[in-house]
């Protein structure tokens, strides 16, 4: 299906739901997240009377015109269990609501020179893969507060610090297209590395030491300790 037949780009808002932040890598440099990804536009040719709104099977989406957004991922996919988690809804007044579930693993350039004591910022991008800024425009439908989920976000070595998002435009040789970017800090729980690694390191040892106070002609026992 074409485009929407209407004067200038096409808007289109997005909003983000952070479900999970599953795993963070400090050797891939990446982590994983599973994501609920909203897209709203509104399309005249959908418009019908009354004040209701329509959900449509998501297996019809062949035969809407939905935006060709991709995120910066090394690799995703999209949840089909039981079916694939795509929502489509139509509303009276043509918008279209076009929600997904996706669990994707993206790169994250981190400096860990302060290691374990470190904060990284990692990002999220969403761009436009074939129409370009005179096709259509991405924004966030309420700007910080289209991103929901990384308040509550419990992981065991980090915490999230702060988040902010933020409008761009991705520049390439075939033109400009639109990006959202997603960013957020992450703030190393330093009190994670000292229960696992500074205390169990520094019993060992210590109870290396207890050698030294055992009498020198007690040499089984100071064999077995050592």
């Amino acid at each position: 299906m074409s485009p929407p037949m209407i004067e200038g780009p096409v808007e289109i808002g997005m909003s983000l739901d952070i479900a999970s932040i599953d795993a963070i890598s400090e050797i891939n440099m990446d982590y994983t997240a599973t994501i609920f990804l909203r897209q709203r536009w509104r399309d005249s040719r959908l418009v019908f009377p009354g004040n209701e709104s329509i959900s449509v099977d998501g297996r019809l989406v062949s035969l809407l015109w939905i935006p060709d957004t991709f995120h910066d991922s090394k690799r995703s996919f999209l949840h089909d269990v039981t079916v694939e988690n795509r929502l489509i809804r139509i509303f009276s007044n043509g918008t279209v609501l076009y929600a997904l579930r996706i669990t994707a693993t993206i790169a994250c350039n981190m400096d860990l020179t302060k290691y374990p004591m470190d904060r990284q910022v990692c990002t999220l991008q969403l761009e436009s893969w074939g129409y370009n800024l005179q096709d259509v425009v991405f924004y966030w439908t309420r700007g910080n507060d289209s991103v929901k989920g990384l308040d509550t976000l419990r992981l065991a070595q980090y915490s999230v610090e702060s988040y902010h998002t933020s409008v761009s435009e991705a520049v390439y040789e075939t033109g400009k297209y639109p990006k959202l970017v997603l960013h957020f800090a992450l703030r190393r729980n330093v009190l994670f590395f000292i229960l696992e690694t500074y205390v169990p390191s520094t019993l060992l040892v210590v109870l290396s030491w207890v050698s030294f106070w055992i009498s020198q002609s007690s040499v089984p026992a100071r064999t077995c300790i050592g």
